[in-house]
C-alpha cells in the first residue's frame, strides 16, 4: 500500500491530487495543513508540497531538509516557487491549478515516482 502526503495550509489542491494517484494502486492519503502536525516518522512514498505555509508564516524551504528521505513533488500555483523547491531537493514539480480537480502534470510526477502511468 502507498502512502502518499499533501502538506497545503489549502485544501483545494486534495481533489487534484486524489484524481491524479493512478487507478488501481491501494494507498493511504495523509494530508497536513499545518507543519506541526506532520507526522515525519511514517514511510511515505511520494510528499506532494505547497510553497506557502501561510498556516504557519513558514514556507516549503523551511520543512524540505525534514523531508529529504521522501521523493517531494513541488506544488504550487506560481512555478517560480515550484523552482525554488526544486532546488532544494524536489524530484518533480507540478503547478497547484485553480478552479479544476484535473491536474495532468501532477498525474505524470506521482507516476513517475510510483513507477505507473496514470490511466484515463
Amino acid at each position: 500500500m502507498y502512502r502518499i502526503c499533501l502538506i497545503d495550509d489549502k485544501a483545494y489542491g486534495i481533489p487534484q491530487v486524489i484524481r491524479a494517484i493512478p487507478k488501481g494502486i491501494e494507498y493511504e492519503f495523509f494530508y497536513y495543513d499545518r507543519i506541526a502536525d506532520i507526522e515525519y516518522t511514517l514511510d511515505y512514498d511520494v510528499v506532494i508540497l505547497d510553497y506557502y505555509l501561510d498556516k504557519d508564516g513558514k514556507t516549503a524551504l523551511d520543512i524540505i531538509d525534514r523531508l529529504a528521505a521522501y521523493p517531494v513533488i513541488a506544488f504550487s500555483s506560481e512555478d517560480a516557487m515550484n523552482d525554488r523547491i526544486l532546488e532544494r531537493g524536489a524530484v518533480e514539480k507540478a503547478t497547484k491549478l485553480k478552479d479544476t480537480h484535473d491536474n495532468p502534470a501532477l498525474a505524470g510526477a506521482i507516476g513517475r515516482i510510483l513507477g505507473t502511468k496514470k490511466e484515463g
